[in-house]
């Protein structure tokens, strides 16, 4: 997947989700398996983070929290 991956920190969280290291064909993976799990993964976090937009958008309390959690006063 790329640069980090072999730091402890990033081949945890990798494992943790299920796609550290090199698909393994004796698990009947296939090359590019944990790539495509992994924008999977991606892709679903984006989507939570989307809706979870929408619904704050929706309810118009995103303008609320950050009104009540600026750090600069008005």
């Amino acid at each position: 997947m790329g640069g980090g991956t072999s730091l402890p920190a990033q081949k945890q969280c990798l494992a943790l989700i299920g796609v550290a290291g090199a698909a393994q064909s004796d698990k009947g993976q296939k090359p590019g398996d944990n790539a495509r799990t992994m924008g999977e993964v991606v892709a679903a976090a984006t989507l939570a983070g989307e809706l979870s937009l929408l619904a704050a958008l929706a309810s118009n309390s995103l303008v609320q929290a950050h009104m009540q959690h600026n750090r600069k006063k008005a």
